[in-house]
């Protein structure tokens, strides 16, 4: 007992340490020293005003430098979750290190100890350790993301039900208490990072309709 919560002691501490790690501020600083990703405004779908957003992440980079680093970004914060939650998996495949390894590193991401604890909403890293522990539950989040939209046509409620369908999908599949464990973890870490944001859009949606209904009235 001693040794196994002193192992994955280790290790979700050590995934905590790396998921830190921000390439979103990494990437930016060496492209484009000057620019602040402390305040990123991004569109909202069907009004003219903007969203502050309220995670640095690789949508944060792509809407300031363009989808090329975007998309680096978010292949990187991947990445940093593949090396570790792979080297655990095959060095100690009887163990679930490899859940508490890739637990502690969307934490860090979320909360990073190098930048004050703000950090992204915990996508990338999600599905990076997702490419180890199992892969089918990627197009089954990015299908459920794209249907919820459909049906609710607000991208918070989506994106968090497409990273909350991976839940029972672990379940349908069997793969055991720490799968559960570990996507309870990233559950409640993208929702609480994606509230603020949602509570936001809410308000402007309010404000739109608000302002519609009194130009109909004065009409």
């Amino acid at each position: 007992m001693l040794n196994f919560i002193l192992l994955n002691g280790f290790v979700l501490l050590m995934g905590y340490l790396i998921g830190s790690v921000s390439f979103a501020r990494i990437i930016t600083k060496i492209v484009s020293p000057d620019t602040n990703l402390e305040r990123t405004d991004a569109p909202l779908e069907g009004t003219d005003e903007k969203l502050e957003m309220n995670g640095i992440s690789a949508t944060s980079v792509r809407l300031k430098l363009g989808p090329k680093y975007g998309i680096l970004v978010s292949l990187l914060d991947m990445l940093k979750m593949v090396v570790p939650v792979a080297a655990l998996h095959y060095f100690f495949p009887d163990s679930p290190a490899y859940y508490f390894a890739a637990a502690g590193g969307v934490v860090g991401h979320n909360w990073p100890i190098y930048y004050k604890f703000q950090g992204g909403y915990g996508h990338s890293p999600i599905y990076g350790a997702l490419f180890v522990i199992e892969w089918t539950a990627i197009p089954i989040s990015f299908v459920g993301t794209a249907v919820f939209y459909f049906i609710f046509r607000q991208v918070q409620i989506a994106s968090f039900l497409g990273v909350l369908l991976i839940l029972p999908w672990f379940l349908f599949r069997g793969l055991g208490r720490f799968a559960v464990l570990y996507a309870v973890v990233f559950s409640l870490s993208y929702l609480i990072r994606i509230l603020p944001d949602f509570r936001a859009t809410r308000q402007i949606e309010k404000r739109k309709t608000n302002t519609q209904a009194s130009t109909t009235n004065a009409e």
